[in-house]
């Protein structure tokens, strides 16, 4: 299993933070991965990193053996290994539909269309823009896990 958790800075209070909410980040370039891994650690967020979809949902299945619940998984559209993160987020909510899927991308909403999404997905899914900054991750993050909470109390 891949993966690893990335250790908790000083929270930036500029922006809305966390309280210890746990993010899964799926991202194929190591870089890239470090990068939203460390920022969205500084949101005072736990955040648990993958690879590729593959090894995101391995870790999933990994933590909910222990009883463990993912708040957020953070996701990139276009990754290796046979599952993007359109199809990952497909399975996710095929077995955990509790959990919410926010993907980012640095491609076009045409790209985003020939990797599967439709109109209806791009208007209902959280798309974050590469590249993208500290600020608009921060909120991003927050309005995902807000009305994630919005729809528990519904229910």
């Amino acid at each position: 299993m891949q993966g690893f958790s990335m250790t908790k800075e000083q929270p930036i209070k500029d922006y809305p933070t966390g309280a210890g909410q746990k993010i899964l980040v799926v991202e194929d370039d190591e870089d890239l991965r470090y990068l939203a891994g460390h920022i969205i650690t500084s949101l005072d967020y736990e955040v648990i990193v993958a690879k590729d979809g593959p090894s995101a949902l391995e870790i999933l299945a990994s933590l909910d053996a222990d009883g463990v619940t993912v708040d957020l998984v953070f996701s990139d559209v276009v990754m290796p290994a046979g599952m993007n993160g359109i199809d990952l987020s497909i399975a996710i909510w095929g077995r955990y539909p509790d959990t919410p899927v926010m993907l980012t991308s640095g491609y076009p909403d045409d790209v985003l269309r020939e990797a599967g999404m439709s109109d209806e997905d791009l208007r209902q899914i959280t798309v974050v823009r590469k590249p993208y900054s500290r600020q608009h991750l921060a909120t991003a993050i927050a309005e995902v896990l807000k009305s994630r909470e919005a729809r528990r109390r519904l229910h």
